[in-house]
């Protein structure tokens, strides 16, 4: 069918110089379709990338020869180009295709794809668009739909992720048969490697962001629970499905109560929002209360994201763990300044992120004002403007200043720590007088 889409000139070029014909596939022309946003173009044909004979001032990158996928650069532009191919998978749906077999068959390569809106192809040199399982009217719906849907997830069971993921971020419906078989085959999921799920993971907790769908991340973590998958990504955070709390700070259970917090969460803690209650059930099995959980929530968020688990970086994991080990700082509102300065310090990379995940968690209670307003960045902020020392480093003094005054060894260290607290809680002490002169004093102490 004829069909008008702007083609990018650098695409029409490639189509132009290719001996053969070239397409544009995959989620560009179902967002074109539904109305929503650019995404990258991918590009396939029914010829490996190498064979297309582009002239020599177009670069062409093999990225994988097993499944012929490539890259197409054109000045600053570049394009993944994939050959039609004809895929089979064993059991358990490991994601990895046993074979692999290319072929100049359209219909054949739309067969493997996941989902219906997904098999569309637009032919750059004839400006057709080529459907042949539907997949148009099903944007045009919003609907989500999977040709074959047992086969699709048999076939590879990190679809039962990417379903999820596509759902939340075009805001599409799930047709009912391709849902149940997700149901159905949730299992599968099991078999995918840690990677492979972090990434999917990651990408629904940021799935408003990819076309402004609103609560997309929400939807999408509802959905993970609705068809059993989160058994086969953090299954720790089932342990509080349907666990109440106290009714004066919390309207929903422990598990939901997770979901909320991400929903009202910044991107950038939207993970540590998820996990930052984990240690409550074990808590309340142990003790019989949830006081502490935080420590909890500390010690299972590393072991969930480390290397038996979903396999972040350590990087990532040190800041997420950090930040829901702090989550209830100054709960009540009753920490002294003096403290908050010194935790200010001690914690000064995260606390922005923090202040962002405390905001969190108390909307995601659903209480409105149970909580008073967290202080942290306030107190930050004062700090900023009264020139306060935040790191040792600051010091008007260093350590070979003290070597100079003959202090040697251990006490060195002593003394910057005491000076540099005192500075912390009394900026206008960051003088080099004063500072001389106190570890003077202590060192003769």
């Amino acid at each position: 069918m004829e069909f008008h889409l702007e083609v990018p000139a650098a695409v029409a070029k490639i189509a132009e110089l290719s001996e053969f014909d070239i397409y544009i596939t995959g989620g560009y022309l179902r967002n074109v379709i539904a109305g929503l946003g650019d995404t990258d173009i991918d590009l396939s044909g029914p010829i490996v990338a190498p064979a297309l004979n582009l002239p020599k001032n177009y670069q062409v990158k093999i990225v994988n020869y097993r499944l012929g996928t490539a890259l197409i650069r054109c000045g600053a532009e570049e394009f993944e180009y994939t050959p039609f191919r004809i895929e089979s998978y064993g059991p358990g749906g490991k994601h990895t295709p046993v074979t692999v077999a290319f072929t100049s068959d359209i219909k054949a390569d739309a067969a493997r794809r996941d989902f219906t809106c997904n098999s569309l192809y637009y032919n750059v040199k004839t400006r057709e668009l080529i459907d042949l399982f539907g997949g148009k009217k099903d944007a045009e719906n919003n609907v989500l739909r999977a040709r074959e849907p047992e086969r699709i997830f048999a076939d590879d069971g990190l679809r039962l992720l990417r379903l999820v993921r596509i759902a939340a971020e075009t805001g599409f419906k799930i047709e009912a048969a391709t849902g149940a078989a997700a149901l159905k085959n949730a299992a599968l999921l099991k078999d995918i490697s840690a990677e492979r799920k972090r990434v999917e993971l990651d990408k629904i907790l940021l799935a408003d962001q990819k076309y402004g769908v609103a609560h997309a991340h929400y939807r999408g973590l509802k959905l993970l629970y609705q068809f059993g998958l989160w058994q086969y990504l953090v299954p720790q955070l089932l342990e509080g499905d349907k666990m109440p709390q106290n009714t004066a700070y919390h309207k929903y259970d422990v598990l939901e109560h997770a979901f909320r917090t991400v929903l009202h969460a910044h991107p950038s803690v939207r993970l540590a929002a998820l996990l930052h209650d984990i240690g409550k059930p074990g808590c309340f099995k142990k003790y019989g209360n949830m006081h502490g959980h935080e420590i909890s929530s500390e010690f299972i968020a590393r072991m969930v994201m480390g290397s038996y688990g979903l396999k972040y970086s350590n990087e990532k994991i040190d800041e997420v763990a950090r930040l829901c080990l702090h989550h209830m700082y100054d709960i009540n509102g009753n920490t002294s300044e003096a403290k908050i300065r010194l935790f200010v310090a001690r914690n000064y990379d995260i606390i922005e992120k923090l202040a962002l995940l405390i905001e969190a968690d108390r909307k995601g209670a659903g209480v409105s004002d149970a909580l008073p307003v967290c202080r942290l960045i306030e107190v930050k902020q004062k700090m900023l403007a009264e020139n306060t020392p935040i790191r040792q480093m600051d010091l008007e003094i260093n350590g070979g200043d003290l070597l100079s005054m003959g202090i040697r060894g251990e006490p060195i260290g002593v003394i910057l720590r005491d000076m540099h607290e005192k500075c912390l809680l009394e900026p206008r002490l960051n003088r080099r007088e004063w500072l001389m002169a106190y570890a003077a004093r202590r060192a003769k102490a």
